[in-house]
């Protein structure tokens, strides 16, 4: 069972003149361009100097002389946070809940936590590196539970009485309010998540790195990196969703479409369409649509299939039209040469009709039951499979010991 706990978190100092949170809370670092850095870096105490820092050594020099100069404090007892951020999805308003606390760590192999992505060997060194140097735990990992019942919703309308500790803002006009959660709630929300799994939805090489790192440093008892810093949200809130990853076709390569979609007839019915919308209507969740020359595609399978994976637009969309329909090699769609990702439909869009991409490829959102029973099976999905938006920002805590 999953044993989630307050933490002993060190914070920025919010009373601090020269502290803003819009000004010193960012993006995760793998969202973040050279560009998005230097310009974040332009702040002398934005979290960027620490979570994708000039050196290692850098990074700790920084924590501690953050902490020594009180631009770092810590936490007077463990608590947990909670986080309302506020967003858009289509022309509807949401609000997700989230919980900060600490997971005592787990192997994939317990079936406790439940990853649904692969991993890379030098992300993973990277972040145990800077984990190893910095003797931290600076950005949180995403995951989701299941509970119908929504008590930490209820938690968090409770907060709604007290001011928020923070509120700052996030690009895409996303809203976040933070709040430190009264005491007398702590036991409510340790005891939903014992009788819970818990899913990775972002941060699957954060979660592998404190494994790691707790195997080099020895399961001593209390250790503070038996547990792992976390972020939790409930998978049956109205204010969590899934968005899809769409791909865009690169120019580095001339694809005769109307041929690609003439050999792709023998797998997947297909018709013209007037937009993205479409896709919408469908409750088949494998179905894509391709976007090239100002025309717009639909693609389903000609057969379901019981396979949990035949299931998800990622998986079909690889195996049964970039391989099979396009030719496109292993080696292909490893290279970065061919595709890239962006969860916004409208930028995929303006892309191919500006000229600078070939086509595009928009896809539905993974079902959040599909996701739970991929994870499960003890497999993965396709990279770029599901986009969890807003992004958690780096900053607004940190797990140091």
């Amino acid at each position: 069972m999953p044993e989630f706990k307050p933490l002993n978190f060190f914070r920025y100092n919010w009373s601090h003149s020269r502290i803003k949170p819009d000004q010193v809370i960012s993006p995760p670092y793998d969202v973040l361009s050279p560009d998005d850095k230097n310009k974040l870096a332009g702040e002398p105490f934005n979290v960027v100097h620490v979570d994708s820092p000039s050196s290692y050594q850098a990074a700790a020099h920084t924590l501690t002389d953050w902490v020594k100069n009180k631009i770092l404090i810590p936490d007077q007892h463990e608590s947990f946070y909670v986080m309302a951020t506020d967003y858009q999805a289509g022309n509807s308003s949401r609000t997700r809940w989230g919980v900060f606390g600490g997971l005592r760590l787990h192997p994939f192999e317990d079936r406790v936590v439940f990853p649904h992505e692969q991993t890379y060997s030098k992300a993973k060194d990277d972040r145990l590196n800077l984990m190893k140097t910095t003797q931290a735990q600076l950005s949180p990992i995403f995951a989701v539970y299941d509970d119908p019942a929504l008590v930490l919703e209820d938690i968090g309308q409770a907060c709604l009485n007290q001011e928020p500790m923070i509120t700052f803002n996030q690009e895409h006009g996303v809203k976040n309010r933070l709040w430190r959660v009264p005491d007398q709630h702590n036991q409510s929300i340790q005891n939903l998540v014992l009788s819970k799994k818990v899913f990775i939805a972002d941060g699957h090489h954060r979660y592998e790195t404190a494994l790691n790192y707790q195997q080099s440093m020895g399961r001593e008892a209390n250790a503070p990196w038996n547990h792992v810093f976390i972020y939790l949200s409930n998978i049956s809130s109205p204010g969590l969703e899934i968005f899809p990853y769409h791909r865009i076709v690169s120019r580095n390569r001339s694809f005769e479409w109307e041929k690609i979609k003439n050999q792709a007839k023998s797998i997947f019915t297909t018709s013209p369409v007037s937009g993205p919308e479409s896709l919408s209507a469908l409750t088949r969740p494998e179905a894509f649509v391709l976007y090239e020359n100002r025309k717009f595609t639909l693609f389903t399978p000609l057969e379901e299939s019981a396979d949990i994976f035949s299931r998800i637009g990622a998986h079909v969309l690889d195996k049964l039209f970039l391989r099979q329909a396009m030719r496109l090699s292993d080696k292909d769609l490893s290279s970065g040469e061919f595709l890239s990702y962006t969860h916004d439909q409208n930028q995929c869009i303006e892309l191919v009709n500006s000229g600078q991409a070939q086509a595009a490829f928009l896809l539905k959102p993974v079902p959040m039951d599909i996701l739970g029973q991929v994870c499960e099976t003890g497999q993965v999905m396709p990279r770029k499979s599901t986009y969890f938006f807003p992004k958690l920002p780096t900053g607004v805590l940190f797990h140091l010991w």
